[in-house]
């Protein structure tokens, strides 16, 4: 029924980009050294040493937790000397390519995709907006760094094994940052930029680990120095994360689903199981075709119900659709939360937030609300090309569990997704026209520099 929806719109993508974004011209330049560091396989090893843990937990209480000082942020957002130049489209390419041998690496759902995906959401969100444009040339470039590669880790600490010890997938990320990209950035830029990816799993609270130390919430708060906002690069990097997870069918939809299955594989879920039914997870409840809660008695090993307080333990369950809702009404919540309590400052956050919540509320309805025969294989294609190309053989695994989970639906409830699949993949498309739009407005040098590397991006995210 789709079987020409991918091609035309790859064509209309090609067209597209050659309209919008400028052609690249690199100069030639003179390549910068930099210390050698270790591989993503060297690095997967040691970090399993307690002793290298020590050195990088003292690395995070020396170089960036005294930015938790006001004061010696905003030093630190000063320190650019006028000779200073701004970043070139090389300069960029050199940091994402020192970079890419870990962002390739990444689970499912926080893999190259995900920091494509990043990439082109904190340039929107920075193209020419009027508010990041008062914040001081140190956070902005940090806020585009710290937003496309915050997540850079978690091929060396899995994303669900992240409360072990003391470091969690943001701070061993800052670390991997700040460490790789020895002369290619300025020290500030590069202290900033691992302030910022540290700060963006968005902890509220203090939390005990498995090994018994102390994970501390870091320091977010956004103050004005005269017109200059301070922080603002914690501030993008999350929002890019949000942009993620903003309850759409084009981005969090694959995602939701790449992730849940991800996370139930780490947690020794086995989908090859005889009784699966018999498994109290909320996975089994993704593609219910509502936003509901399910609710299900916990059993104790025996098969008799726990009873707490004299009353059974019930576990609720949200459908994958209404995990996505929640998602979308949380960035419209008011009185403002502390995820969204920054938004409505800038014009641009605004706008590309605004996008997702209205899709999020037109896939939940025609999902909920028609019947027709569904192509899987749609949403198939959609996960793999939101993955990045080329897919890990993890990133494959787990699509294929998804599968399995899609064929352990029942014919009803698969009939009502068929629409669902169709919207997704158009909304995959249209969501990235609407970032590229916008980034081809930029005013900011960096996002005009990086606006070269756009159409290589776009390919390793519309292949598959």
């Amino acid at each position: 029924m789709y079987s020409n929806l991918g091609s035309s719109l790859l064509t209309y993508w090609a067209d597209f980009l050659q309209f919008v974004l400028p052609k690249s011209h690199p100069q030639k330049e003179t390549p910068l050294m930099i210390t050698k560091f270790y591989t993503p396989e060297e690095l997967t090893e040691k970090i399993k040493e307690r002793a290298f843990q020590l050195e990088m937990i003292d690395w995070v209480d020396t170089y960036l937790r005294p930015l938790e000082n006001d004061a010696i942020y905003l030093q630190v957002c000063q320190d650019r000397r006028s000779t200073v130049q701004p970043f070139t489209t090389i300069a960029i390419k050199k940091i994402l390519d020192v970079m890419e041998p870990f962002v390739i690496l990444g689970t499912p759902a926080h893999e190259l995709g995900h920091h494509v995906f990043d990439g082109f959401g904190g340039s929107a969100i920075i193209s020419n907006d009027p508010f990041i444009a008062k914040a001081y040339h140190n956070e902005i470039d940090s806020a585009f760094f710290g937003a496309m590669l915050h997540d850079s880790s978690t091929g060396i600490q899995h994303r669900y094994i992240d409360n072990e010890w003391e470091l969690n997938h943001g701070e061993i990320a800052a670390w991997i940052f700040y460490h790789i990209t020895e002369g290619l950035a300025i020290e500030p830029i590069r202290r900033l930029t691992a302030y910022a990816i540290a700060a963006h799993p968005h902890m509220l609270k203090e939390m005990t680990v498995k090994n018994g130390g102390v994970r501390k919430p870091w320091n977010d708060k956004l103050f004005f120095y005269g017109d200059h906002p301070i922080r603002i690069a914690v501030w993008v990097t999350r929002w890019t994360d949000r942009l993620e997870n903003g309850g759409d069918a084009a981005a969090m939809l694959p995602r939701h689903a790449l992730a849940s299955l991800d996370g139930a594989r780490i947690n020794g879920l086995d989908l090859t199981g005889v009784n699966w039914y018999s498994f109290k997870d909320s996975i089994k409840y993704l593609f219910v075709p509502n936003a509901s809660i399910m609710e299900d008695q916990v059993l104790n090993q025996d098969g008799s119900p726990q009873i707490k307080d004299g009353q059974p333990v019930i576990m609720k369950s949200p459908s994958m659709l209404k995990h996505l809702q929640n998602y979308a009404n949380s960035a419209t919540a008011y009185p403002y939360s502390a995820y969204n309590q920054h938004d409505h400052r800038s014009p641009n956050m605004v706008s590309l937030m605004g996008w997702k919540t209205a899709n999020s509320a037109e896939l939940i309805s025609k999902v909920t609300n028609r019947t027709e025969i569904p192509d899987f294989e749609l949403f198939v294609q959609q996960m793999k090309m939101k993955s990045g190309y080329p897919n890990t053989q993890m990133t494959l695994d787990t699509i294929e569990m998804v599968r399995e989970l899609w064929n352990h639906s029942s014919p009803e409830d698969q009939a009502h997704w068929a629409a669902g699949f169709e919207f997704a993949y158009v909304s995959y498309f249209d969501w990235l026209h609407f970032l590229t739009n916008q980034i081809a407005k930029a005013t900011n040098p960096t996002i005009i520099a990086f606006q070269p590397l756009i159409p290589e991006l776009m390919a390793r995210v519309t292949k598959i």
